[in-house]
């Protein structure tokens, strides 16, 4: 039947292979199974450069501004926004059916010189006055930007330690500035998608350790977060398994809190120079990442943090170090292009809900009574559906949801399953 399909209330089906027709690229495997996967960019490079952005357009389908949309680039000076170079990244996600990531609102670097200089209820408005302004601007594109980060890094660097950085916000704000951001923000717009991202974080450490408790704490407080983003700025000298292990652990932690979870800045930096060896334990460093990505239905977006070598923030910050994204410098793919390639390609549906608990690699039958949500991979809800008894159908969907995977949520258990026409 063509014109809508439904789900029986016996059986799901789990997806068991995936074919695809189309050539080899990224995109086509995240697109197939609902990933937001995706870079940074910025304006001089996708808009002046052809090969760029044909890779950009060819592998990835969500963007993040590497700078035009910090605080410094959109309001240089106070009550004056300039959106014009952040507009036309929108413009150009619209256009090749891309998401973006919002980044950010609130930082202690790349924040105007005005901004630092306040205290008090001044700094207070003045935040307030930003993210409102952003995010009003932009809630009219919230279809394409997707998700905000809304504070960024406002932990101490050193993730054996857990407390906040020292900053103009933590100094002078006069309160709990990570909460307030977060409130203006989801009053500016409701819809929009809430997340705090910072760095040292992939793993458990303790730095993480107290993010997790400050995110529960806004959570037990009514504090309107949505998702945690854990940058991943990785070296190679740390892959080990125990390693991929704790960030597993710290991935799944905060799932169970109910959070979503984003892969937001990743890169693998190599202590130069680099030979072929290290360029394959780099691949099996970013197959590892996405595969601990995949297996956690609560992350759904994986972001590089550029995916050329020949514009790389690396070498310029982490002196003597290079070769950390996906392509050379010369826009040829690495093998770690390859592996991640690789995995989407073999990803499949890992399990379906059954009385709210995962039911793995098996049919289920699904009790009558129950209404359970339905997500795609990105996020959005497209609808419940609810088995009333015996053999009888669910509700409806829209017939653009067959044939694809979804997300499936009773309460707080999600699992990833394959509709069937």
């Amino acid at each position: 039947m063509r014109g809508s399909f439904s789900i029986l209330c016996c059986t799901i089906l789990l997806l068991s292979s995936i074919s695809v027709k189309s050539q080899d690229n990224l995109r086509t495997y995240a697109d197939k199974i609902g990933m937001n996967l995706g870079t940074c960019v910025f304006h001089n490079a996708y808009s002046t450069d052809q090969t760029y952005s044909k890779i950009v357009k060819q592998d990835f389908n969500t963007l993040v501004a590497e700078n035009e949309m910090k605080p410094d680039a959109l309001q240089a000076n106070r009550g004056q926004f300039n959106f014009s170079r952040a507009d036309e990244m929108v413009k150009f996600a619209k256009a090749n059916n891309m998401k973006m990531r919002g980044h950010t609102l609130v930082w202690h670097s790349q924040a105007p010189g005005w901004l630092q200089n306040l205290k008090g209820q001044e700094l207070m408005k003045a935040m307030k006055d930003h993210i409102t302004g952003v995010l009003t601007h932009f809630k009219a594109d919230n279809k394409t930007v997707i998700e905000w980060d809304v504070v960024n890094e406002a932990f101490h660097n050193d993730g054996t330690k857990g407390e906040l950085r020292q900053s103009f916000w933590s100094n002078n704000f006069g309160g709990d500035f990570i909460d307030s951001a977060f409130v203006y923000a989801h009053k500016a717009d409701p819809d929009i998608l809430l997340f705090y991202n910072d760095y040292n974080t992939a793993n458990v450490n303790a730095k993480s350790t107290a993010i997790y408790e400050k995110c529960k704490k806004m959570l037990d407080n009514g504090i309107p977060i949505h998702g945690i983003g854990f940058q991943s700025h990785q070296t190679l000298e740390e892959y080990t398994p125990a390693f991929m292990a704790s960030v597993k652990e710290n991935f799944d932690r905060f799932a169970k809190l109910g959070l979503k979870i984003a892969v937001t800045e990743l890169d693998i930096r190599i202590t130069t120079p680099t030979d072929q060896n290290e360029l394959k334990k780099q691949a099996d460093y970013y197959r590892e990442f996405m595969e601990v990505a995949l297996a956690n239905p609560a992350c759904r977006t994986f972001m590089i943090w550029g995916f050329t070598d020949k514009h790389s923030w690396v070498p310029g910050t982490f002196r003597g170090t290079d070769d950390a994204l996906i392509y050379d410098k010369n826009f040829q793919p690495k093998p770690a292009y390859t592996s991640l390639l690789e995995t989407l390609k073999a990803y499949k549906p890992d399990g379906v809900i059954s009385n709210g608990k995962i039911q793995k690699n098996s049919f289920v039958t699904i009790n009558k009574n129950s209404t359970t949500a339905l997500f795609d991979l990105r996020g959005a809800k497209v609808g419940t559906y609810t088995v009333n008894s015996g053999n009888s159908p669910a509700s409806y969907l829209p017939q653009s949801m067959a044939s694809k995977t979804i997300i499936t949520q009773n309460g707080k258990h999600t699992a990833v399953i394959q509709n069937q026409r």
